[in-house]
C-alpha cells in the first residue's frame, strides 16, 4: 500500500463537511459511484462544529469535468459545505502504527528516532510505535521499518486543509 497521493489523471482532493447522521457516508459514496467517479481514499473525522463530520475524499473523476464530483456532492441534503482542495496546495497529514515482534532488534531505536516515531507500547514480545506526518514520511518509514522485521502496520488515509489564501471558497448547492 502506498500512502502518496494517487496519480490518476482526474484525481481530485475534496473536503466535505456533512451533518453527522446515520447513512450520510453511504449517501456520499452512492452519489460518487452513480456518476462514475471512483473513490480512491476516504478519511473521516470530527470537525470543529458539533454535529458535523469532515470527509476528505480522493476521487478519480475519470473523463468527467474536474469540478463535477464536488458539484454533485454539494447537492446532497446532508452536505453542509464542499471544497475542492486539489489546486490549493493542501497540507496533508496521516497517522501510522507499526508493530515490531522484537523490541531489541538491532538499529530499531535509531530508525524510530530518525523518523520521529513515538513508542506507544513496549514489552518483551513487541514494540508498538506511532508516527504522524505527511503521507510521504509514513511511506518512507514503512519501507525502512520493513528491514527491522516489521510484523504489521496500519496507516490512516491523509486528511487535508487548504494552505493558500486563507479559507477556501465552498462550493454551494446553488452552483451545482
Amino acid at each position: 500500500m502506498t500512502l502518496a497521493p494517487p496519480q490518476a489523471s482526474g484525481a481530485r482532493l475534496i473536503s466535505v463537511r456533512v451533518e453527522d447522521r446515520p447513512g450520510v457516508l453511504q449517501r456520499v459514496t452512492n452519489c460518487l459511484s452513480r456518476r462514475g467517479h471512483r473513490l480512491l481514499s476516504c478519511a473521516v473525522g470530527e470537525g470543529s462544529r458539533q454535529g458535523e463530520l469532515c470527509l476528505w475524499l480522493r476521487v478519480d473523476t475519470g473523463r468527467q469535468p474536474p469540478a463535477q464530483a464536488a458539484l454533485q456532492l454539494a447537492k446532497l441534503i446532508d452536505v453542509v459545505e464542499v471544497a475542492d482542495l486539489t489546486e490549493e496546495a493542501p497540507s496533508e497529514w496521516a497517522v501510522g502504527l507499526f508493530d515490531f515482534p522484537d523490541p531489541r532488534a538491532k538499529g530499531l531505536e535509531r530508525e524510530l528516532e530518525r523518523f520521529g516515531a513515538q513508542v506507544v507500547e513496549r514489552s518483551a514480545e513487541r514494540l508498538l510505535a506511532a508516527l504522524s506526518g505527511p503521507p510521504q514520511l509514513l511511506e518512507a518509514a514503512r519501507k525502512a521499518f520493513t528491514s527491522m522485521r516489521l510484523r504489521d502496520w496500519v496507516c490512516s488515509r491523509p486528511i487535508a486543509l487548504a494552505t493558500t489564501g486563507g479559507r477556501h471558497e465552498p462550493i454551494t448547492q446553488e452552483e451545482g
